[in-house]
């Protein structure tokens, strides 16, 4: 997290509390300095100060000492975390007992979805929305995106964060904020299962990344296989080439057209979020026994287990290694997934895993990066004792 410090802002939040404090209003205390409304709106902005010779009347006006107008006098109370996928961006202010003051969710934020002027044109919405008229010197801020390390995205939100004046600054992929809440400081596997999917092994607080090449290369267990995976079998059944599956009519039941093909357009237009969105239709068909859902289960459980695997290198080979399931696949579907993927690797390998979901939004990881204390519950869930 990076600490931000300027004199021009310490001066803009102690003169705008000063003044309330007074019950001044800007126009007022304008005209007892023989200045414009509009110069001390730029002062109280972070835009600018006043010429030295002015401060002394200034603070004469606001009975106040010029050092006191001057001096960085603020210390964080709030953290925001900030969580965004492919699918959604959770915004979430606490006070520093992580007690929930505001929230939002608005729409994905990729930036390789949506491009970079929209993610910051959405972090800007929800930021705004939750943190309201609170100094943001007093407020540490960590954003966890997808696609939030890619190109020059990392160097420009980073940018667009500071320009807040936030007291403390911290940006990076939403796999961060994952493994914040998942592994914590411990050693272990994070897989992330949402739109798309990625693990980071974590040894002595050095984290390794294992695939998330993005749906061109894989996306094994990811919400976007689930429902490509679906799509694809609705589509090989109504041209004669596949299996029945219970998944052809829950397809055009959702989709609300005759055939599947008649969607395919939809699809394409509608990209990753919107065939990710179909993944559910497979644990329904599942839990209906159909015996193409169970096939698409147990294929990406597979892959997931592989992705485990691969991940196990960058861990001692003699210690069980504690692997936490993260993201919208794992938590709506775990009841399915969790003994399947354990049964996975119990066949694939030597080595002991022992494989949990983790149930805690990934938001919250982003708020213990920014700094808020963990509790004592969420210490139980690092150590694994999450049920």
């Amino acid at each position: 997290m990076e600490r931000v410090d300027r004199t021009e802002q310490a001066f803009a939040e102690n003169l705008r509390r000063r003044r309330r404090e007074l019950g001044l209003t800007q126009k007022q205390l304008a005209e007892a300095l023989c200045y414009s409304e509009k110069a001390v709106s730029k002062w109280e902005s972070g835009r600018g100060m006043p010429p030295a010779s002015v401060l002394p009347l200034l603070a004469d006006r606001l009975q106040i000492d010029i050092d006191s107008l001057l001096r960085e006098s603020f210390e964080i109370n709030y953290y925001l975390g900030i969580d965004g996928g492919g699918t959604k961006t959770e915004f979430v202010l606490t006070d520093g007992q992580g007690e929930v003051l505001a929230r939002t969710v608005l729409s994905g934020s990729n930036p390789n979805d949506v491009g970079l002027d929209e993610t910051i044109r959405l972090l800007s919405e929800g930021i705004e929305a939750v943190c309201g008229d609170r100094p943001r010197r007093s407020i540490s801020v960590f954003a966890g995106l997808s696609g939030g390390i890619t190109g020059e995205a990392e160097v420009k939100i980073g940018e667009f964060l500071r320009r807040l004046r936030f007291g403390a600054v911290g940006n990076e992929s939403d796999a961060r904020n994952a493994v914040a809440v998942g592994l914590g400081d411990s050693d272990g596997i994070a897989v992330i299962l949402g739109t798309g999917s990625i693990a980071f092994a974590q040894r002595e607080g050095v984290r390794y990344r294992v695939g998330g090449y993005g749906y061109l290369f894989g996306e094994e267990g990811s919400g976007y296989a689930f429902g490509r995976d679906a799509i694809l079998a609705a589509l090989w059944h109504e041209e004669g080439s596949g299996e029945p599956t219970v998944l052809t009519e829950l397809l055009r039941a959702h989709c609300d057209k005759k055939t599947i093909l008649d969607s395919l357009s939809d699809f394409y237009t509608g990209g990753k979020k919107k065939i990710a969105s179909f993944a559910p239709l497979v644990f329904e068909a599942y839990r209906q026994g159909d015996t193409v859902a169970g096939q698409i289960v147990q294929k990406n459980v597979e892959e997931v287990a592989e992705l485990i695997q691969r991940s196990s290198r960058y861990l001692p080979a003699e210690s069980s290694i504690s692997v936490v399931l993260c993201g919208g696949v794992s938590v709506g579907d775990g009841s399915i997934l969790l003994p399947l993927i354990r049964e996975a690797l119990a066949q694939k390998s030597s080595r002991r895993f022992c494989v949990r979901i983790c149930t805690t939004a990934p938001v919250w990881g982003a708020l213990y990066v920014a700094g808020l204390k963990k509790t004592d519950e969420y210490e139980k869930i690092e150590k694994g004792e999450e049920k």
